[in-house]
């Protein structure tokens, strides 16, 4: 788990890899910038580039994935415009009988590449 900082060093968030499969080479990315007032400023998506490297590079992994709520309109745009696609979609319905969509989006280390990202070194 990393932190997520401003320019001055103030932490304003966390990102981390999770539930990897070092068989696969996947791994599942969580990320929070808890303060609203903090998005649409970039943090999340250097965050984000910064790990995508760090998997694809020194971690060796092939694939990066992470779960989405469909009402979380901030974060699909950051992760669309950037660089993970929609892979699938998931409903269920809550306890309260309302019905809450969940997207799975991902990207292959080939895919990262393609994008014009400076080619990770494996150690």
């Amino acid at each position: 788990m990393y932190q997520i900082t401003k320019h001055g060093g103030e932490p304003i968030g966390e990102i981390a890899l999770d539930q990897i499969a070092w068989r696969s080479g996947e791994a599942e990315l969580k990320i929070s910038i808890d303060d609203a007032r903090l998005h649409n400023h970039g943090y999340g998506t250097q965050a984000i580039l910064s790990l995508l490297e760090q998997a694809f590079g020194k971690m060796n992994l092939k694939r990066i994935y992470l779960r989405v709520h469909a009402r979380n309109a901030i974060a699909l745009r950051c992760y669309e415009r950037r660089v993970l696609k929609k892979e699938g979609r998931l409903q269920r319905r809550t306890e309260q009988s309302v019905r809450e969509v969940i997207y799975l989006m991902g990207i292959t280390r080939q895919d990262f590449l393609a994008q014009g990202h400076h080619k990770p070194e494996a150690v």
